[in-house]
């Protein structure tokens, strides 16, 4: 790892590299003066500088990943993040045998999308109710949930055989479910509760080996830092002893160590 962080120092020097480490190792640090929570906060400081190392490396050296003009989306709060997902991926899971996932919150479905065509062997769960979202951007919050699901619908139509869509709420979805997953995606509300909600009930049917990706992991919406997801997140992880953090950035991956 030092060899890692020494190759890429120059990169790691610069000042927007250092802002953004800086600005959301404050938060961090603010959350746990808050919460009083006992965690070691300093390991993110590495965690935050290999994503940016992460970023910096696919860019340079692999093709972006471009979404089909024939899906139809808005703004897009995904692409971001699929440097992290494929270097993990890659990294801890075997990507040539069939895998499940299993994806709360889908709004458009670019996220689905990026899976069903990147991943051919992957098989898709998802679940939203497309109820009216109270915590997102203001541009998304205009729009009516019944034409969102209709465009999640259309750019997904050809993909059905590998996708099955739940138009329910997570809290339903896990009193009627049965299956294991490989990859859990958790990005539906935001709110400290259901986070924390979602999070306990994936972990149930996440398989040992298996990755928790949480959306929106430095997200400060809420005027209390107590209300946004954090907190959802780390006293799960702080209590669990089977989990183990393998990237952080504005989204957490998580990984099942078998007990």
């Amino acid at each position: 790892m030092v060899f890692f962080f020494l190759k890429n120092l120059k990169y790691l020097l610069r000042k927007s590299v250092i802002n953004n480490t800086i600005n959301k190792f404050k938060f961090i640090f603010y959350y746990k003066k808050k919460t009083k929570l006992k965690f070691n906060f300093l390991i993110f400081i590495k965690l935050f500088l290999v994503s940016e190392i992460i970023k910096k490396k696919h860019n340079q050296n692999q093709k972006r990943f471009h979404f089909n003009q024939k899906y139809i989306f808005g703004e897009d709060w995904f692409s971001i993040n699929i440097p992290i997902w494929e270097y993990f991926f890659k990294k801890e899971l075997n990507l040539n045998s069939q895998l499940d996932y299993l994806e709360i919150g889908v709004f458009e479905g670019r996220s689905i999308i990026y899976i069903c065509e990147k991943y051919k062997d992957i098989q898709v769960t998802c679940v939203d109710p497309y109820d009216k979202y109270e915590n997102i951007e203001s541009s998304a919050k205009k729009q009516e949930m019944s034409n969102i699901y209709k465009t999640f619908q259309n750019n997904t139509k050809n993909l059905r055989d590998r996708i099955n869509h739940h138009k329910i709420t997570s809290s339903d979805f896990f009193k009627i479910n049965n299956k294991t997953f490989d990859i859990i995606y958790i990005d539906g509300s935001h709110f400290y509760l259901d986070v924390y909600n979602d999070f306990e009930n994936s972990l149930k049917i996440l398989k040992n080996g298996g990755l928790i990706i949480l959306d929106d992991f430095l997200w400060n919406y809420y005027e209390k830092i107590e209300d946004n997801p954090i907190n959802g997140i780390m006293p799960i992880i702080v209590k669990r002893k089977n989990l183990q953090i393998i990237s952080a950035s504005n989204q957490l991956i998580i990984k099942k160590i078998e007990s």
